[in-house]
């Protein structure tokens, strides 16, 4: 992809800001971020779902519009990364017996997929599905094709989602008039841009810790085993601290400043925090508070780790933290306190070998899951020249202009045809009226021909009837001669 009308546009939805990163994938695997822009998203996205579409929507026409200024192209479609509150993982197995032994085709295996694609529960959504295992007998294969068996056994790992998640996000690009090519889970891309091959095949648990979630997911011999997203986050200790009637703002740099995972020796004699409008809070119950709550979330991705069915015995790659939330002081003396893992390590820059001259790009790994969208991505997301776009589509200005004057243009034909319509009718009615007198003299005239010839004829047999008289006339005899 290196010409300039070829690039990849990913929107990362997450709880404290959307993401928007523009960038083209070269041969040699590097990726040039080409312009990116990211907006705060307390206000219409919780716990990594979203609950306000149009402002949604709203925000996401601005990403769009930022980008496209940057980039002097269009955007086409764009690819989204979700991980809302409550998606997880459900293990599902499908069998198929054949009446005789027979060599395993892909449209056989096809129609296993097929069928536990349909096997959603009521109200859910399957995202993915991540094949485990096939059963041939008392074989295990992750390939079946060519197989030669009369029984096979499908065993698959469905990351399942409530459907109103992905509604949601559907509602809001129809809003903004964006299409999306693929809505894609950003814990398991983020976990391919962050995890090694020898950490998935030796087993690892990938911990995101994020502002309003945190995902787990368990790894083993190279294929995803379990996923989970928790709805606790780095904003959960943020809303503790505002209990000691502080501010959102202040609190977050208060956790920044002065949290620490685990509470120290000596925290009880430490001097008050000082707070901007001049009050001090107690420095102890500061630190019981971020405490209590980093446990919480530790805790619940330690039960994640149990449901998995797997410990630290058999994940040798330990666990591989990520997340604005993880640069939280101590955070690693508390997770080897609740899980009993002593093998971390933290990530703050992911695999994927990136060049952009932007400046505060990916900041803090603020950018990283947007990063692994696009390097999972493959369709092309320009949409052209803006010049040529306009011409081909105008502006909404120009659409409405061009509808003013076409309905202009209507109502003089309207009023055209109907003062044609009324010269007509008048017209019409003058010959009507000219017709009806041309008629009536014409009745006249015959009323009085038929009169005339009524007379004459009476007059013609009055005379006749005198002449055939058979008195004679006086003076004159039979023939005429005079007496």
């Amino acid at each position: 992809m290196a010409s300039e009308d070829n690039f990849i546009v990913a929107i990362e939805l997450g709880s404290s800001k959307v993401t928007g990163i523009a960038g083209r994938k070269h041969a040699d695997g590097y990726i040039q971020v080409l312009a990116f822009t990211q907006e705060p998203s307390a206000m219409f996205i919780r716990k990594g779902s979203i609950f306000n579409p149009d402002k949604m929507a709203q925000c996401l026409r601005s990403i769009k519009k930022k980008l496209e200024d940057k980039l002097k192209k269009t955007i086409s479609q764009v690819y989204v990364g979700i991980e809302g509150m409550g998606t997880h993982t459900v293990a599902n197995s499908l069998t198929k017996n054949f009446k005789e032994k027979t060599t395993i085709q892909p449209d056989m295996i096809d129609e296993i997929l097929d069928a536990n694609r349909r096997s959603a529960p009521t109200g859910k959504e399957i995202l993915d599905v991540v094949p485990q295992e096939y059963r041939l007998g008392t074989q295990s294969q992750l390939d079946p094709v060519g197989c030669y068996t009369d029984h096979i056994e499908g065993r698959f790992l469905n990351v399942i989602a409530d459907m109103s998640i992905n509604d949601c996000v559907k509602s809001s690009f129809e809003k903004a008039d964006i299409h999306i090519v693929d809505m894609l889970i950003t814990p398991m891309r983020l976990a391919d841009a962050v995890l090694t091959e020898t950490e998935k095949s030796s087993g690892c648990v990938f911990v995101d810790m994020g502002a309003g979630t945190s995902s787990v997911a368990i790894y083993k011999t190279g294929i995803l085993r379990h996923l989970a997203v928790i709805p606790l986050g780095g904003e959960n200790i943020t809303h503790d601290i505002t209990t000691l009637q502080i501010d959102e703002e202040e609190a977050e740099a208060l956790k920044l400043a002065y949290g620490n995972a685990i509470m120290q020796e000596g925290d009880s004699e430490h001097a008050p925090i000082q707070l901007r409008d001049g009050r001090s809070a107690n420095f102890e119950e500061f630190g019981s508070l971020v405490e209590a709550r980093v446990e919480e979330i530790i805790r619940n991705i330690d039960n994640q780790i149990k449901l998995s069915g797997y410990d630290k015995t058999q994940l040798y790659g330990g666990i591989v933290i990520t997340g604005g939330a993880s640069n939280l002081k101590g955070i690693d003396k508390a997770i080897e306190r609740y899980t009993g893992f002593d093998k971390m390590r933290f990530v703050k820059t992911i695999r994927i070998p990136l060049r952009t001259n932007l400046s505060e790009f990916n900041k803090n790994g603020s950018c990283n899951a947007a990063i692994a969208l696009i390097d999972n991505a493959k369709e092309n997301c320009c949409g052209g020249d803006p010049q040529e776009i306009a011409a081909l589509f105008p502006s909404e200005e120009e659409i409405k202009r061009k509808a003013a004057e076409e309905a202009e243009r209507k109502a003089k034909e309207e009023a055209e045809r109907k003062a044609r319509e009324e010269q007509e009718a008048k017209e019409r009615a003058e010959r009507e009226a000219e017709e009806k007198r041309i008629a009536e003299e014409e009745a006249k005239k015959a009323a009085r021909k038929a009169r005339w010839s009524n007379w004459w004829k009476k007059l013609s047999s009055t005379v006749n009837d005198m002449v055939s008289e058979k008195d004679e006339f006086p003076g004159q005899d039979k023939e005429g001669k005079e007496k």
